[in-house]
């Protein structure tokens, strides 16, 4: 049993030795940590940062929180091109569609989008055009059904939301989010323009 004693202490003694001999440094902080913190960049749209900051709030120090409304400001009637889903239906047309007034089409940097809203708020659609392969994406679509939008083969259904989704030339899908009978009028209307 000595004989172990020693071997085990000995091999203790070099482990510790050992450990001891890493050169002196020790290993950087972690990425977050508070000695080594990360710092994100912003990025400025129209006069407002990507954190709702207007560039002035931004460079002068004043605190200002990011809102809906500054986004809305970076993003509608400024569009990056020249092209925008929210000229294929208008907002009067919107209007007669969804029987209530409208407020006006934004569009959303993301697809792009335009974003429709009724003024009461009860009312919500959205359409854009996107390059993607609607055969991979039918099976994940719940509950779908056929219809017809100008001519063109559509597809009501469940996807998170309700959506309608009309496949174009060229790997282009028309995408309306709302309920079918809504977002068929929207997407005939668009169809029109394309």
């Amino acid at each position: 049993m000595r004989p172990r004693l020693l071997a085990l202490a000995a091999l203790a003694a070099t482990a510790i030795g050992t450990a001891a001999c890493g050169g002196g440094s020790a290993p950087p902080p972690a990425p977050g940590s508070p000695e080594r913190p990360l710092v994100g960049t912003t990025r400025s749209v129209g006069g407002v940062s990507a954190t709702g900051r207007s560039n002035e709030a931004a460079t002068s120090g004043t605190k200002s929180e990011p809102g809906y409304d500054a986004l809305l400001k970076s993003q509608s009637k400024h569009p990056l091109s020249r092209f925008t889903p929210c000229n294929l239906v208008t907002q009067k047309q919107a209007a007669a569609i969804v029987g209530a007034p409208m407020q006006d089409p934004v569009e959303a940097a993301q697809g792009p989008t335009c974003i429709y809203r009724s003024r009461n708020g009860r009312s919500f659609v959205t359409l854009a055009i996107q390059a993607l392969d609607f055969d991979k994406l039918k099976p994940h679509l719940r509950v779908p059904h056929r219809v017809t939008v100008g001519g063109h083969t559509a597809y009501c259904g469940t996807y998170g939301q309700p959506m309608l989704y009309v496949p174009l030339s060229g790997g282009r899908v028309l995408s309306v989010a709302g309920r079918c009978a809504i977002a068929k009028q929207f997407a005939g209307r668009a169809v029109r323009q394309l």
